[in-house]
């Protein structure tokens, strides 16, 4: 590894796309060219910590959207084969328990969802003289 004689030379951003483009500090080093140690000694750093939070919820947020894009076309699927007469009886029956099951978990997240927006939406408009 040829390490740069300047640590501080790199910034937080090419070693957070080190970091994520690696499986290991030890990769993530080398692909940046600094030590292991630099990166431990970055991320013990709020603002680093901070920004390596964001970047990683980029990605998750990112494969949600993913997901949620690809959703209504397996949701067709499996619509698809329960309504196929020809499909055997078996797999019907399992695409209609599918969408049933979903339905009622899908149901529930979304009353979860709503209730913590009311409440959030309740406390953000309240006046608490004694907070101030």
């Amino acid at each position: 590894m040829k390490e740069r004689l300047n640590r501080t030379a790199i910034s937080d951003e090419e070693i957070i796309a080190a970091l994520m483009g690696s499986s290991s500090i030890a990769e993530a080093a080398a692909a940046a060219g600094i030590s292991q140690r630099a990166i431990y000694d970055r991320m013990g750093t709020r603002d680093f910590k901070a920004a390596y939070s964001a970047a990683k919820s980029d990605i998750v947020r990112q494969a949600v959207v993913s997901m949620n894009r690809s959703l209504s076309a397996a949701v067709d699927v499996v619509t698809e084969i329960m309504n196929n007469k020809e499909a055997p009886a078996g797999n019907r029956l399992q695409a209609a328990r599918m969408i049933i099951e979903n339905a009622g978990k899908f149901a529930d997240r979304m009353e979860a969802a709503d209730a913590r927006t009311g409440e959030l939406a309740e406390n953000a408009f309240t006046f608490d003289p004694a907070k101030w």
